[in-house]
């Protein structure tokens, strides 16, 4: 037991990283496409895929329980519709400092509500990591200062931003009900497909007419956004969801500004400082904290 809980969560660690990796894709295409448009290839594109191989494996099982059929239709309008459509439309408005310090909330908030709602509780040593990994991040992000803290303006796109997130923790508090009954590949097939429905109805109703110049390295990044970020991790995170529980799981999303720094030193050649080494230190010390404990509850369990 206590190494298929390490293998879920190299598959977190793993998600972060396709994740921390996107928005380098995302704004390779951006000048080619509105937001929206880019959330509904990708999710359609992700659906289409997902649901074919499930048609040809098994056939008329492949279609969701009728008990579920709402609940994935939430899970595609909080995770996709809301999560993305909010963080697009919050970077019009504010900076992407506030959209990842506001990121930083997320296994704060899925944890709170877990308790709420699934009676998922975190004892005293796991809220530790996850302050350890959530100061962490503020860290990593302000490069150790306060006056980038003391200056930040929050503003709607950061009200935008804390509602794509909180749509984002109800997403995958509903993931881990259908995962009961569901395998991780239907579960992000359908709730996808949900959402790529959502988000045809937004393009519809602002005007948009479709693709226009899309270049070959746009084709090359949203082939990324669909299968990397997409198919592969929307899997891996769904299969942690069910095993480890949405707020243990969401812990690994801490990850992500940390790939964001490495890959701008390898990519663009920044330079690393010892600030951003504390923060990465605090970060992966807070999911390690909040992981050991739970390695030491299942073997408890068992």
């Amino acid at each position: 037991m206590e190494n298929n809980t390490k293998k879920i969560y190299l598959f977190l660690m793993a998600t972060a990283i396709l994740w921390g990796a996107n928005p380098i894709a995302v704004k390779s295409v951006l000048g080619e496409m509105s937001p929206t448009m880019i959330v509904l290839m990708r999710f359609l594109g992700i659906s289409l895929i997902l649901i074919a191989i499930l048609i040809i494996r098994k056939k008329k099982k492949a279609f969701p329980p009728k008990q579920h059929i709402a609940t994935l239709i939430l899970m595609g309008l909080t995770g996709v519709g809301i999560n993305n459509g909010m963080q697009f439309t919050g970077l019009k408005y504010s900076t992407a400092i506030n959209c990842v310090l506001i990121s930083a909330l997320t296994p704060a908030l899925t944890a709170f509500m877990a308790g709420m709602f699934l009676k998922e509780r975190l004892n005293s040593k796991q809220w530790i990591g996850v302050l350890l990994s959530m100061s962490g991040v503020v860290f990593l992000v302000a490069h150790g200062s306060m006056e980038v803290i003391k200056q930040l303006d929050f503003n709607k796109g950061d009200l935008l931003f804390f509602g794509g997130q909180l749509g984002w923790a109800v997403y995958t508090l509903l993931g881990r009900r259908v995962l009961r009954d569901m395998s991780p590949m239907a579960t992000t097939a359908w709730a996808g497909f949900a959402g790529a429905v959502f988000m045809g109805a937004a393009v519809l109703f602002e005007g948009q007419s479709g693709i226009h110049n899309f270049s070959y390295f746009g084709w090359l990044s949203m082939v990324y956004m669909i299968v990397g970020s997409g198919i592969i991790a929307f899997n891996w995170w769904n299969v942690g969801v069910a095993v480890v529980g949405p707020n243990r799981a969401t812990i690994f999303l801490n990850f992500i500004p940390l790939v964001g720094m490495l890959l701008s030193v390898i990519l663009l050649h920044e330079h690393i400082g010892w600030r951003e080494c504390i923060g990465g230190v605090c970060i992966l010390l807070g999911v390690y904290l909040t992981a050991r404990k739970i390695d030491d509850s299942t073997a408890q369990a068992a």
